[in-house]
């Protein structure tokens, strides 16, 4: 059981993939934070909105200059999914790149206005900030991806079993209705009958 969550930031979905991973009992797996580690090193990742400060615009320079950084990030999840067998993944690329037949893949997402109001409460910012950022981050993301595999993160979303748009949803209804998604997925496509869910 595989659940690969994608989605831009401040479409919830790092908070969704930690409740996922809770409530069904698996690792919980981000692609954001073994690429902050292996660039800021452990301060960066006690701090969630790194990647929209300046350690995160030295780091996407760095991203743009040297794709080994990206690669070796996919590589490590990659072979993480496999070992671990039941895993969440939170990364913008494992619903493109991980071949795998217990696989479900989520794309999340959400009115620029409403990222950028969830970003500027998480970091304390102004939502104006926050949505220049995020723009900025966005853009670049998408041209790496491009560069380094081909794929049109956001736009391609042929990968995704499931495309929800959480502008209008709190954090608990999007639990909700990507759980009650995930059980049907695995118990009825899959038919590996009841998940063992452990929800804390």
């Amino acid at each position: 059981m595989k659940i690969c969550l994608t989605g831009f930031t401040g479409t919830g979905k790092s908070t969704l993939a930690r409740r996922l991973a809770a409530h069904y009992g698996l690792d919980y797996v981000s692609g954001g934070n073994v690429l902050k580690k292996l660039i800021g090193g452990e301060e960066a990742l006690s701090d969630p909105g790194w990647w929209e400060r300046e350690g995160g615009k030295r780091a996407m320079e760095l991203r743009k200059q040297d794709p080994s950084f990206d690669r070796r990030v996919d590589e490590e999840l990659i072979r993480l999914a496999m070992e671990r067998g039941d895993v969440v993944l939170d990364s913008w690329t494992m619903a493109y790149l991980l071949e795998a037949d217990d696989k479900v893949a989520i794309f999340l997402k959400a009115d620029l206005g409403v990222r950028a109001e969830r970003v500027a409460k998480r970091d304390g910012t102004s939502v104006e900030e926050a949505k220049v950022a995020i723009l900025r981050k966005d853009a670049e993301t998408k041209k790496i991806y491009l560069s380094l595999y081909g794929f049109r993160l956001g736009e391609d979303l042929s990968p995704f079993n499931l495309v929800l748009d959480t502008t209008r949803l709190s954090a608990d209804e999007t639990f909700d209705v990507v759980r009650r998604f995930i059980d049907y997925w695995f118990n009825v496509r899959l038919g590996r009958g009841d998940l063992n869910d452990k929800e804390e």
